[in-house]
């Protein structure tokens, strides 16, 4: 069994699996250490690149795997090396059903960077700046993402920002933009997750004002909601302590009347409703279309 330990980054595992491939070492033969430590290697002292090649060894894989490889990687999990490899050694022997969803490594695969690929989406949509100065300057936001995606969004967010700088810190580490050039910090220094937790916005009260005016307690659906908004992120975003209170409002009558509790007594016309759905207490919104409209 050889241990091939390795600083815990993609290039540094590619590398190494390279050396393990032309070796011809199975999976089943190779454990994978990621993170610091001593390189020393398996019992017998044998690091990766000092594995011998085998004679005429090399190895070919389909284009599209790599990226796919790379993508998985950041799936947080103890054996994450270990399935990359397996399914790299398989297609370098011409097994292409290791990538594909109907078979198990393949299957796992798939489904980690599917996971992958959501948490990226999740950090697009649910990262909150708050600004640092009056005025302000630059913009720091905390978030706390399951896999290794905030170097996957250090464009998007560059493109979104333009020349304003801003920081995004995590427990793990800190995307930094300075206007013009971007790096990423790991890991993350306590200081700077400090100030990303604790910045204060201004103007929060007012964007919590807006929110609770359009939410609407007749098509509240909780399932729903946590499935485009997980629970994990509602307490870094500055609205999530009204989510539960306005759910709760739903659940208690808000949703007889389609309105918040504050809005209820206000003067006005209530249009698109039905009488009868709203004696019911009915969700559904019915909208009578004039002869007119309708053509």
């Amino acid at each position: 069994m050889r241990q091939i330990r390795f600083d815990g980054t993609f290039e540094a595992w590619r590398a190494e699996a390279r050396h393990c491939l032309l070796a011809g070492l199975a999976p089943d033969e190779v454990v994978w250490l990621d993170g610091p430590g001593d390189r020393t290697g398996d019992l017998f002292g044998a690091a990766a690149d000092d594995l011998p090649a085998q004679p005429g060894a090399s190895f070919r894989i389909p284009r599209e795997l790599p990226a796919l490889l790379q993508l998985a990687a950041r799936f947080r999990c103890e054996a994450r090396w270990s399935l990359l490899y397996r399914v790299l050694w398989r297609a370098s022997r011409g097994d292409r059903s290791a990538l594909l969803a109907g078979d198990p490594d393949g299957s796992l695969l798939q489904r980690r960077a599917k996971a992958v690929r959501r948490e990226l989406h999740h950090l697009h949509a649910f990262v909150r700046f708050r600004p640092l100065g009056e005025p302000a300057k630059h913009f720091v936001a905390w978030h706390e993402p399951a896999h290794d995606v905030l170097e996957l969004a250090i464009e998007h967010f560059a493109r979104r920002m333009g020349g304003t700088p801003w920081m995004i810190a995590t427990p793990q580490a800190a995307a930094l933009w300075d206007g013009r050039r971007a790096a990423l910090v790991s890991p993350c220094p306590p200081t700077w997750r400090a100030l990303a937790q604790t910045a204060a916005d201004p103007d929060e009260a007012l964007w919590l004002a807006y929110y609770r005016s359009i939410f609407n307690p007749a098509r509240a659906n909780r399932e729903a909601l946590l499935k485009g908004l997980p629970a994990r992120f509602w307490k870094d975003l500055p609205e999530g302590t009204a989510i539960c209170e306005l759910l709760v409002g739903a659940r208690n009558g808000d949703r007889r009347t389609g309105q918040a509790a504050a809005l209820v007594g206000r003067a006005g016309r209530r249009i698109g409703r039905e009488a009868r759905g709203l004696a019911a207490g009915q969700g559904e919104v019915s909208v009578r279309e004039s002869p007119d409209r309708r053509r």
